[in-house]
């Protein structure tokens, strides 16, 4: 893949596609109970918490049968790491009632993995996946960046929704402006510095704002906020290790 190849519109909104449904996913469940939603924005919370586990994996089903393009990877970290969460969810009133998920959330990317395999008859496309990001580890990262809004719901968990509320449409908007603007640079170097913003910024403000508000609440650990956001920055960053590795072309 030539990382300075011109991205086009779809597939800037393929890639924004994503944090808008998980970030308006995340402001429809911060809306206070103390204000009752009309019929209308009920059924629009139940098409999006239907939508945040059917659209993904249709997303990533995608872009695996076409070769991982660049705005694919967040979908696949996004998948892999819902999926995960998943085994320990119940989730009343849709399916399995108050039984936990299990290994049933890994049905999902079984079956991308079979019709993906069905239709393209080849494990190219899967070895595409590493290839480009052998060739721009940046890819990695941004994949990485799929996983924020599931970070973003856990770390804000049991915080007061009218709290939550207004940083959830900031986190949206960061996220869905990093992802915008990362798709549009044609130049490595740009991508690094756009996600190295975005990433900072997002993580900082998921740690800290329920760090804040615990404060206020109880207490909190502030060092083992801080570490905690630390961690998560460097292993979204880890990819850039690649870089270090010996390689027979560097693009730039």
């Amino acid at each position: 893949m030539n990382s300075k190849q011109l991205i086009s519109r779809s597939e800037t909104l393929a890639a924004i596609g994503l944090f808008v449904l998980l970030g308006l996913e995340l402001i429809f469940s911060e809306l206070p109970y103390e204000w009752p939603p009309p019929n209308w924005v009920r059924s629009v919370m139940f098409l999006l918490f239907v939508g945040t586990m059917v659209l993904p994996p249709i997303g990533l089903c995608i872009g695996w049968i076409k070769s991982f393009p660049r705005w694919s990877y967040p979908y696949v970290a996004h998948v892999l790491f819902f999926s995960l969460y998943m085994m320990n969810v119940a989730t009343p009133g849709f399916v399995f009632g108050r039984e936990l998920w299990g290994w049933r959330a890994w049905i999902p990317l079984a079956v991308v993995v079979v019709i993906s395999l069905l239709i393209t008859q080849s494990l190219r496309p899967l070895r595409k996946f590493f290839t480009n990001i052998w060739e721009d580890w940046t890819l990695l990262t941004f994949g990485l960046f799929g996983s924020m809004p599931l970070l973003i719901a856990v770390s804000f968990d049991e915080v007061d929704m009218l709290y939550s509320l207004y940083f959830m449409v900031i986190l949206t908007l960061l996220m869905v402006g990093t992802a915008f603007t990362y798709m549009q640079r044609p130049n490595q170097r740009e991508r690094i510095t756009v996600l190295l913003i975005g990433i900072l910024l997002t993580i900082t403000l998921t740690m800290a704002v329920p760090t804040i508000y615990w404060l206020n609440h109880g207490g909190t650990n502030i060092v083992l906020s801080v570490v905690a956001g630390i961690v998560v920055f460097f292993v979204v960053f880890s990819p850039a290790l690649i870089s270090l590795l010996p390689r027979s072309k560097r693009l730039i």
